[in-house]
């Protein structure tokens, strides 16, 4: 499980359990016609703005923010990818079918496959490189989706707040009632804030980081198999692959 996630989440926790215990969030803040313009809003105008598919993918990938990303660490494929260099230069590309295929998502064994099959060092890269970018452009349109939703919440905020202003306005004869008014009508801001940047915008950024970092977990097992294809030797392929820690 990733640590900081967790943290974050319990600390977001702590700091509403704390709030409610201090009485800094009192019943006042409960506004459901907030939370419908806020929540219905945003969805809304995340379903017209993205694809279905897109999504289905972000709910589904949602608990990628959870998992940890030690499997996304290169030091832990260095020795891998030289050891496979070292049985290479003893038995030939052959050795490339001993490749893990449960590493890197598979995408190790992939590499290696593409190897032993092409033969081809151009070939291979343009093959693999182009699996990582689409990879990556997949998963970006999935990140997008909390993006859209992180600028959406505070809009519709202040769409809930002018709606609550305009009904104080109407009610201004009755003083006793403008304050009470108008503290509902602000929570609906504070709804749109709080739900983007304490739910959205942060799980776009997690997702991002993750999928950088498996891009160059990625990029770094093809320099290693493209190495191997040259017939290096095993400590060149670790120097280059250093570059990559």
């Amino acid at each position: 499980m990733d640590i900081t996630t967790i943290a974050g989440f319990l600390g977001a926790a702590a700091l509403i359990v704390a709030g409610v215990a201090g009485n800094q969030i009192s019943a006042s803040l409960i506004n459901m016609h907030g939370v419908v313009v806020v929540i219905g809003g945003t969805i809304i105008a995340t379903f017209i703005n993205t694809p279905l598919r897109y999504i289905t993918r972000a709910v589904s990938e949602f608990g990628f923010i959870f998992r940890n990303s030690d499997e996304a660490s290169p030091d832990k494929f260095v020795p891998v990818l030289v050891n496979l260099a070292e049985q290479s230069r003893m038995r030939g590309l052959s050795a490339l079918k001993d490749a893990d295929p449960a590493m890197a998502k598979g995408f190790l064994s992939r590499a290696a496959s593409a190897a032993l099959e092409y033969n081809d060092y151009n070939f291979v890269r343009q093959v693999l490189e182009q699996e990582i970018n689409q990879a990556s452009e997949e998963m970006n349109e999935v990140i997008n989706v909390y993006r859209t939703m992180g600028v959406m919440a505070p809009m519709f905020g202040l769409l809930g707040t002018l709606i609550g202003i305009i009904g104080v306005l109407k009610d201004l004869a009755n003083p006793e009632s403008v304050g009470p008014a108008m503290a509902v009508a602000i929570t609906s801001a504070f709804y749109g804030i709080f739900f983007s940047s304490m739910i959205c915008v942060p799980i776009a950024g997690k997702m991002r980081a993750k999928v950088w970092m498996e891009v160059r977990l990625k990029s770094m097992i093809l320099e290693g198999i493209l190495e191997i294809m040259k017939g290096s030797m095993p400590l060149v392929v670790e120097r280059r692959l250093q570059s990559y820690l």
